[in-house]
């Protein structure tokens, strides 16, 4: 029973406060922390530069796959989004540097958008034990409005998949050996757990413009609460 109840909460992804003690992610339960500014609604966001995906300054090999996932997600939630492609190619005609704020804010005007969207690394990395692996991607992603560099919106996550096990028998060894490596080396498993991450992040994110297929639903903001996801 104890057994079933932790796979339960596994199974459920619970979106917290900022600010509150669970947004640390606990053993049995994913979370998605999250902070809307009340500015978001008073200048409510129609158009986000994604920014580059940097972990202590330097791009790391999945940053394209973090940049896209974002892009793709963001797109849900409002009218234009300016992706790494368009991105580059502004910056290299600005040539302006995109660590400095009057850099970002040049670009955003370049760009014809109020808003910028970064991610950085968050919560740790996954781990390999020869006979059990886990896999993670944290990250924490925020929403600046370009003109005065204020954060209106921040959410953080970390997805996690892992396997093999514990080597109970010397056939469970080896079992557990092979598939914590072919896991280990699957490089289809960084593309789906970046979508799961973000995903996760942007159901956070209000969406203040209705989706099309579904006319006349009413969006309301998102409040911490348990839901499947």
């Amino acid at each position: 029973m104890l057994a079933m109840t932790a796979l339960a909460a596994c199974a459920e992804t619970r979106y917290v406060a900022y600010e509150d003690d669970e947004a640390i992610a606990s053993l049995f339960s994913r979370s998605v922390a999250f902070k809307v500014a009340g500015a978001y609604y008073r200048d409510p966001p129609d158009c986000a530069v994604v920014m580059p995906f940097l972990a202590d300054g330097r791009r790391p090999a999945n940053a394209a796959i973090i940049e896209n996932a974002l892009a793709r997600h963001l797109s849900a939630k409002m009218s234009r989004v300016v992706a790494a492609a368009e991105r580059r190619r502004l910056a290299r005609t600005l040539a302006v540097d995109l660590s400095r704020v009057q850099g970002r804010a040049a670009l955003a005007r370049a760009a014809g958008c109020g808003f910028l969207v970064e991610a950085v690394p968050w919560g740790g990395e996954g781990a390999y034990a020869l006979v059990w692996t886990q896999a993670r991607i944290g990250l924490e992603v925020r929403m600046i409005r370009a003109r005065d560099d204020r954060v209106v919106w921040r959410a953080r996550h970390a997805a996690t998949r892992s396997e093999g096990g514990l080597p109970l028998s010397p056939f469970s060894a080896v079992t557990n050996t092979l598939t914590a490596a072919r896991f280990n080396a699957d490089g289809d498993v960084a593309f789906s757990m970046a979508d799961d991450a973000v995903r996760r992040i942007f159901e956070t994110l209000p969406a203040l413009r209705p989706a099309a297929p579904r006319r006349g639903r009413v969006i309301k903001p998102l409040k911490p609460s348990t839901i499947g996801g």
